[in-house]
């Protein structure tokens, strides 16, 4: 996937969540680009946080091989991790290319209440 495609997988989201979508990053081994990144979201972060962040993500990348190499279930296409505030989807293209999203945790709620359901059960 290319810086290109990761623009695109951006005007999808800012048309299908708008302001909801908090960032779109994308990756290589060498590199990374912030596509999309909402002010307000910036403004939390600290200079090198961000890149932090993109490390934490290209070490999930590299677990991908390994991750396809446990279950018998095909290619990993997409990790998602649900927060109080919001959502991280990490689209691992290889172990060296991917593109992480983050979204408010409420649009992902109302899109899909699968996840909030299994919670409220084990809170009973």
């Amino acid at each position: 996937m290319s810086v290109a495609a990761a623009e695109s997988l951006t005007e999808f989201l800012r048309e299908r969540v708008g302001d909801h979508l908090r960032s779109v990053v994308h990756y290589t081994a060498d590199d990374w680009q912030v596509v999309y990144l909402r002010d307000d979201v910036a403004d939390r972060y600290a200079d090198g946080e961000i890149e932090r962040a993109v490390d934490d993500v290209r070490l999930e990348g590299l677990g991908k091989p390994h991750q396809e190499s446990l279950y018998d279930h095909g290619e990993l296409n997409c990790t998602v991790k649900c927060f109080e505030n919001a959502v991280e989807m990490h689209f691992a293209h290889d172990a060296n290319t991917g593109t992480a999203v983050a979204l408010d945790a409420e649009v992902f709620a109302v899109h899909n209440t699968f996840i909030g359901r299994c919670r409220e059960l084990m809170e009973v």
